[in-house]
C-alpha cells in the first residue's frame, strides 16, 4: 500500500535534509523556524532517507522514515497506540535492542507490558510521596540559590540548571554521596547527547550512549542491593517494594527506569530552566509582565517556555498495519516520527506562534510532554514543579539576572544548552 518512493511527499533540498547529522548543528532560526515551517506548509507528512546515524549506521537496505509536522497529526498518532506502537523503537535512529532494553524502560514497550510496568512504577508517585518530593524541590532550590548568590557570574546551564534536577533526583534516588551524585548528572547529560562531539569525547554515538547508560546502571544495581536489605524513603526502595498482581520489578527493570528517569527527566528539566532564563532575558516585555504579577502568571510562563523551547524534540512510532495520514499512505512496519518541536509552533494550533507570550492559553495544548495517549510523560507534574520553583527563587533573589548568548548542543532529540554565562548584581549582605 505504501506510496512509491519517487512520489512520496518531501522537500528535496539540502537545506531541509533532516537526516544529515550537520543539519542539527544549524542555528535555531535556520532549522526550527525556517525548515520546519516549510514542512508544515508544503509537506506536513513527509518522507526522509535514513538518518546518518553512528548508533546503527544505515546501509542500502535501511528504510527511511515518515515525519509528522502538524500539531493535530502528532496528537492523533500519540493517542492511537494500536496502529502506532513504540516497541519497535521510539527515536528517529535505531538502537540495538539490548541497549534499548537496558536504558529506555517502558518507552520501549507496548501494552500489556507497558501498562503493567507503568502501574508498578506509578506506586512511587502517590500523593503523599509527591508532597514529599515537592518539599525536596523547594529545599534544593533555596539551597542552590544561597550557594551561587554571592558569585554574580556563573555558567547557569551547568552551575544551576544542571545542578537543580540532579540534586533533586539524587534525593529521589536516595543518593547522598556528592561524588556519586556528580557521576549521575554527568552520565545523564552525555547519554542523551550521543551525537554531540563534546559529550562523545572521542567515542562514537553507540559507545557514548552505551557507556554512559552502564555508568548509571552500575550505580542503580548497588542501590537496589542495599535497599533490599535496608529500605528507606526513596525511589529505589519504593520500586523494590512495588507489586502488581503478585509481580515485582526485576533488577534490570528498575535499572532501566533509573536510567530513563536519571537521563531524560533530568535533562529535560535542566534545559527548560536554561531556555527559560534566556527567553526572559531576550523578551524584556514578557519578563516585565511576569514580574508585575508573578504569582498569577508563573504557571502560564512555565507552559509557554515548554511550548516555545520544546525540550524533547521528537518521538517515533511504527505502523502496525497499512493506514493513511492526510491522504498519505503509510505501510505496515514503516517508521513515523512526531516532531513535537514543530507541532508546538504550528500556525493552526497557536496564533502568532513565533511570539513568546506567557499569557497564551497553552495548558494541555502544547506538546512539551508528548501528545497524550498511554506514553504521555508521567513526570510532567514534577517537571513543571521544578521549573516553576527554580524560576520563582531565581527571579525573586536576583531581579536583574541576565543570560548571555547560549551555546547549544548538536542534538536531534534533546533541545540542549551546553553552557550559558549569566550575571546579576550580588545582593548586599
Amino acid at each position: 500500500m505504501s506510496t512509491p518512493a519517487a512520489s512520496r511527499p518531501t522537500i528535496d533540498s539540502p537545506d531541509a535534509d533532516i537526516s544529515a547529522r550537520d543539519f542539527w548543528a544549524k542555528p535555531y532560526m535556520d532549522r526550527d523556524r525556517e525548515v520546519f515551517e516549510r514542512f508544515r506548509q508544503e509537506a506536513p507528512v513527509s518522507w526522509h532517507r535514513p538518518y546518518e546515524s553512528t548508533l546503527m549506521p544505515p546501509d542500502e537496505d535501511t528504510p527511511g522514515f515518515w515525519s509528522l509536522w502538524k500539531h493535530e497529526d502528532i496528537r492523533a498518532v500519540s493517542r492511537n497506540a494500536k496502529t502506532f506502537i513504540s516497541s519497535q523503537g521510539f527515536l528517529m535512529e535505531d538502537f540495538p535492542e539490548a541497549v534499548a532494553t537496558m536504558s529506555q524502560s517502558f518507552l520501549f514497550m507496548d501494552d500489556p507490558e507497558h501498562q503493567q510496568m507503568r502501574s508498578l512504577v506509578s506506586q512511587a508517585f502517590t500523593p503523599r510521596r509527591m508532597r514529599q518530593i515537592e518539599g525536596w524541590v523547594h529545599e534544593e532550590v533555596v539551597k542552590l540559590c544561597e550557594e551561587v548568590g554571592q558569585k554574580g557570574d556563573i555558567d547557569f546551564a551547568n552551575e544551576f540548571a544542571k545542578e537543580l534536577p540532579g540534586r533533586i533526583f539524587a534525593d529521589f534516588f536516595g543518593v547522598h554521596d556528592g561524588e556519586v551524585r556528580a557521576t549521575i548528572m554527568d552520565a545523564a547529560e552525555k547519554m542523551l547527547a550521543w551525537d554531540d562531539p563534546e559529550a562523545q569525547q572521542g567515542r562514537d554515538a553507540l559507545e557514548t550512549y552505551g557507556e554512559e547508560a552502564m555508568r548509571l546502571l552500575d550505580i542503580c544495581f548497588e542501590l537496589v542491593e542495599e535497599r533490599r536489605v535496608n529500605p528507606g524513603e526513596d525511589l529505589i526502595s519504593w520500586l523494590v517494594a512495588a507489586e502488581v498482581d503478585g509481580r515485582t520489578l526485576e533488577d534490570w527493570e528498575i535499572g532501566a527506569f533509573f536510567s530513563l528517569l536519571g537521563s531524560a527527566a533530568n535533562d529535560t528539566t535542566r534545559h527548560s530552566l536554561a531556555h527559560a532564563l534566556n527567553l526572559f532575558t531576550v523578551h524584556e516585555d514578557q519578563r516585565a509582565l511576569l514580574m508585575s504579577d508573578f504569582d498569577r502568571r508563573i504557571d502560564g510562563a512555565v507552559e509557554e517556555v515548554l511550548r516555545y523551547s520544546t525540550p524533547v524534540m521528537h518521538f517515533r512510532r511504527t505502523a502496525t498495519h497499512d493506514t493513511e495520514i492526510r491522504g498519505v499512505k503509510i505501510a505496515e512496519g514503516e517508521k513515523v516520527v512526531m516532531w513535537y518541536v514543530s507541532g508546538n509552533h504550528d500556525e493552526e494550533a497557536f496564533a502568532d506562534h513565533t511570539r513568546f507570550d506567557i499569557t497564551r492559553e497553552t495548558r494541555n495544548a502544547h506538546l512539551g510532554f508528548g501528545g497524550g495517549g498511554p506514553h504521555y510523560c508521567m513526570g510532567a507534574a514534577l517537571g513543571r514543579q521544578m521549573v516553576k520553583y527554580g524560576l520563582t527563587e531565581v527571579f525573586r533573589r536576583f531581579p536583574d539576572i541576565e543570560a548571555h548568548e547560549p551555546h547549544f548542543q548538536t542534538n536531534n532529540f534533546i533541545n540542549g544548552v551546553h553552557s550559558m554565562r549569566t550575571t546579576w548584581t550580588v545582593p548586599s549582605a
